[in-house]
């Protein structure tokens, strides 16, 4: 159980990462139907916050204490690609959600999940690929602007 835990506070770690990068570049666009997606994916790492640290309490642990470190990360983060430009702020977006679906990927590989656990997992994956392509489509948009 206890690698379970770790595996869970570490994913609830990352997911206050990605929090924290979107409600900071939300700024960056004042292009509603970007700014809007920025904010259906906050609202959506939020989710995941939420039902990561709802798990970990119903297995009996508790969130790690470096979840604060990994929130002030994801606001740097956030704050440093607005200032590289829109394109390059959806391309960095897209290679932080790619790392969160390898992450979550080898986790359910190696990691012997119970089975609510692991459909909360691949669940949040999923949700991780749709990022991907909402970043992808977003790039589009903003070249086609051009």
């Amino acid at each position: 159980m206890n690698e379970v835990l770790r595996a869970l506070r570490r994913m609830h770690n990352i997911e206050r990462f990605a929090v924290e990068i979107y409600r900071t570049q939300i700024k960056a666009f004042p292009e509603k139907e970007i700014a809007d997606r920025l904010r259906a994916a906050m609202a959506n790492e939020q989710e995941h916050v939420n039902d990561l640290r709802a798990r970990i309490g119903e297995l009996g642990g508790s969130c790690s204490w470096p979840g604060s470190f990994f929130q002030m990360a994801g606001k740097l983060l956030g704050f440093t690609t607005t200032l590289l430009g829109k394109v390059f702020l959806l391309k960095t977006d897209i290679r932080i959600e790619k790392r969160a679906v390898k992450d979550y990927g080898n986790s359910l590989q190696k990691v012997a999940f119970d089975e609510k656990s692991r459909g909360l997992i691949q669940k949040n994956l999923e949700d991780e690929e749709a990022h991907i392509k909402r970043w992808e489509e977003s790039i589009e948009i903003l070249q086609a602007q051009r």
